[in-house]
């Protein structure tokens, strides 16, 4: 018994060393970028600045983004997670569905060139309850849902494919 005693002893002690971290230096605030500058990168030649000052070209293909055709419109699948609905929406580029609270806008379906079935990149546009700004606006990708998901309590929408025909 007095061995177990010392043996918990000995381990609570080294615990307890192993906690302390003696000094640390301090924390300079008057620095706001320790790592320094970000650098700066060589802007293409083909893209020219805006008058806003963004850059504006035409997209070239490359390994990394495979150049995408413009299909006529696309299929998006919604879940209503309290109602445990799954409902897929066909929609044509431009074209809002309402389902529930959400007003879904299919802006642009495209797909890989030369791979209709390959994947699928819809730029959605959603609001919720008639909300002037909306709850999601950007791309989704069908082959990864979670890159760009819509964040809401109730509903998921995801991308499944583009129509071709």
């Amino acid at each position: 018994m007095i061995r177990v005693l010392t043996l918990a002893v000995a381990l609570l002690a080294g615990t307890a060393a192993a906690q302390e971290t003696g000094e640390l230096p301090g924390l300079d605030l008057g620095d706001p970028d320790p790592l320094g500058p970000e650098p700066m990168l060589p802007v293409p030649d083909d893209l020219d600045p805006g008058p806003d000052g963004m850059t504006q070209g035409t997209a070239t293909e490359t390994d990394l983004a495979p150049a995408a055709t413009t299909a006529p419109g696309g299929t998006l699948r919604l879940l209503d997670k309290i109602a445990g609905e799954v409902r897929d929406l066909t929609l044509t580029n431009g074209e809002v569905a309402r389902v529930g609270n959400l007003a879904v806008r299919l802006n642009e379906c495209r797909f890989p060139s030369g791979n209709p079935a390959g994947d699928a990149y819809a730029l959605l546009t959603i609001h919720y309850d008639d909300a002037p700004e909306p709850i999601f606006r950007g791309w989704m990708i069908a082959s990864a849902p979670a890159l760009n998901a819509l964040d809401h309590q109730r509903y998921d929408v995801w991308a499944l494919r583009c129509t071709t025909s």
